[in-house]
């Protein structure tokens, strides 16, 4: 005796009813997924081109300068309190691709008193 029984499958034509169907009945669902996607994308997009806009500003500038000297230096926090850059700086830097040579232009921590 042979088994002739197969799993029953859906054609694409009931799929899509069965879809539209889930679509009208949870119409709440239906807009605030399609909000969200929309959210996520704008998202999404402002992120990539304020990234995009911040790196054409900083070669922008870079090529004002028209040198391939960089100088990093510690700025101020939110406070107005000044920072110091950490001790492994400038080996920090040295590890970036592009870069061919780095090297500290002040390290001192050192009194000095007038006699």
């Amino acid at each position: 005796m042979k088994n002739d029984l197969r799993p029953a499958r859906l054609s694409p034509r009931d799929i899509l009813r069965v879809g539209a169907v889930g679509l009208r009945a949870r119409r709440a669902r239906v807009v605030l997924s399609a909000l969200g996607i929309a959210i996520g994308i704008a998202t999404m997009v402002a992120v990539v081109g304020l990234s995009e806009s911040s790196r054409a500003d900083l070669m922008a500038r870079l090529d004002r300068l028209g040198t391939n000297l960089l100088t990093a230096e510690a700025g101020q926090d939110a406070t107005g309190q000044r920072i110091r850059l950490p001790e492994n700086a400038v080996a920090m830097v040295e590890r970036i691709g592009p870069v061919r040579h780095a090297t500290a232009t002040a390290d001192i921590d050192a009194r000095i008193r007038r006699s």
